[in-house]
């Protein structure tokens, strides 16, 4: 069925570059628009039995004695995805309006074919954000049903996604960042991409399963999504995100919000550029700690060493920062010294320093290297402004993943 609104403003835009009179019957004959409208309305008897008998033509000349509501032309049937919908007719001898009447049939089913597209993105589009929005905001949603709407929207419910949020520049428009991440050549048909309420370009990647190197893969499909983001940003002209972070790859859809949560907590907890789930995930899970409860188990200890004669409260510091240091260095002097730019052998004696006001030997036993990671992450979180803090101290203790709003 040609849709009248469509039918006519069709007619008037073609009759105002043509001489002929054009009508548009529906498939039980009816004049749905035409040139002169007194003629809508009006039952066309030709268009009706070219579309019963399946006919591709049907001309009628002025020696044919047309039947009443029908003028001398050319009548052809209007198809859309296969099915006639309706006929077209030109008014005029044969000679004159054969060739133009194949042409206004053929722009009358590329425009249907248009409208027919644009509908069904303005369909996707909503269906999309009923999924987003079920996805991220409801709950309680069924799994199922869930299930049934990404396939509905074109996206596989079984493929693992790995969710990846972008900061934008200051003063950047989303919806032009989202253009260049869509566009970009690592992205697919099956990667759910949206802007989310916190206002980042949120994107969550489809990720190949592999039977070797899991998480080593991961990295990949991180770092290689990142750089075709930024290469097409760069083409684009656009000023570059500010910062990249992923959350932990999800195969139950039903997982996605607290995935999603994660990320961007990865996002403001790192002050890398690139942030990787999976290069802070002991942090995610130090600032699930409540803040009563590092304060319970380490306020004491830290008071008894910042009592001791074998330091004052500077030195305390300076070994706890020299240990965090090695630790980072897999407990190796000779790199610690050289991020520190101090001497190998300074190194040596604060470390032996610490074991002396600990009674803990870090270097043998993994356990006491741990627990003076906690204490001493603690301290330094403690003693220093947050913008100061270093990649060592997690800053933020106790706002976890749940905190952050998607």
């Amino acid at each position: 069925m040609i849709p009248t609104r469509i039918a006519q403003k069709f007619v008037d835009r073609f009759c105002a570059t043509i001489r002929y009179n054009v009508n548009v019957m529906d498939t039980d004959g009816i004049i749905i628009a035409a040139r002169d409208s007194h003629r809508i309305g009006m039952y066309h008897e030709v268009a009706h039995t070219l579309v019963i008998e399946n006919r591709e033509v049907a001309v009628v000349s002025s020696e044919d004695r047309p039947p009443p509501g029908v003028a001398p032309g050319v009548n052809l049937p209007v198809r859309h995805r296969g099915e006639v919908i309706g006929v077209v007719g030109l008014t005029g001898p044969f000679q004159d309006v054969g060739e133009v009447a194949h042409t206004v049939r053929t722009a009358i089913e590329a425009m249907l074919e248009y409208e027919w597209e644009r509908e069904q993105l303005e369909h996707r589009q909503d269906r999309k954000k009923i999924l987003v929005d079920a996805l991220l905001y409801q709950d309680g949603v069924d799994v199922e049903q869930l299930r049934d709407l990404m396939h509905r929207c074109g996206y596989d419910a079984d493929t693992p996604r790995m969710p990846l949020v972008f900061e934008l520049p200051d003063g950047c428009t989303p919806v032009e960042y989202l253009k260049l991440v869509k566009s970009s050549r690592c992205h697919t048909r099956n990667d759910l991409s949206f802007i989310g309420s916190s206002g980042h370009v949120t994107v969550f990647k489809a990720v190949q399963t592999s039977q070797s190197a899991i998480l080593g893969s991961i990295r990949c499909c991180f770092r290689d999504y990142c750089d075709a983001v930024d290469e097409r940003v760069d083409e684009a002209g656009m000023p570059p995100f500010l910062r990249c972070a992923s959350g932990p790859v999800q195969e139950l859809p039903i997982r996605y919000r607290i995935s999603l949560r994660t990320a961007l907590w990865t996002l403001h907890s790192s002050t890398e550029r690139r942030a990787l789930f999976t290069d802070h995930t002991h942090e995610l899970f130090l600032h699930s700690i409540a803040p009563e409860l590092w304060h319970s188990v380490f306020d004491a200890m830290l008071a008894r060493m910042q009592a001791s004669p074998l330091v004052d409260e500077t030195t305390l510091e300076q070994l706890g920062r020299t240990f965090m240091v090695l630790r980072e260095e897999n407990m190796s002097p000779t790199r610690a010294a050289e991020r520190l730019g101090i001497h190998k052998n300074t190194v040596v004696f604060r470390m032996n320093r610490l074991c002396e006001l600990s009674g803990l030997d870090p270097v043998a036993n993994w356990r006491e290297r741990e627990m003076l990671y906690l204490l001493f992450g603690h301290m330094i979180r403690q003693n220093t402004p947050l913008e100061k803090q270093p990649s060592f101290a997690a800053p933020a203790i106790g706002r976890s993943a749940q905190n952050y709003r998607v």
